[in-house]
């Protein structure tokens, strides 16, 4: 079963809430946590926050999290 994973994306004063969709297990929420912590360094190459908003949602995507449009 599936469950709903938040993240809270900060770029300057720009932000925004992304919600992803995976598992519901421990390694799961291991890549989440993982994931998470690596979001300083996706920044640092961004140029704005639409270069960072889409970094930010390839970087969970290859890790397995699918994007829930809210």
């Amino acid at each position: 079963m599936n469950r709903p994973y938040i993240v809270c994306l900060k770029f300057g004063t720009w932000r925004n809430e992304l919600w992803f969709s995976a598992p519901d297990d421990a390694e799961t929420a291991e890549k989440w946590n993982s994931a998470v912590s690596d979001l300083p360094g996706v920044s640092e190459r961004c140029v704005n926050s639409n270069d960072f908003m889409s970094a930010a949602v390839e970087h969970f995507e290859e890790r397995g999290f699918t994007r829930i449009r809210r």
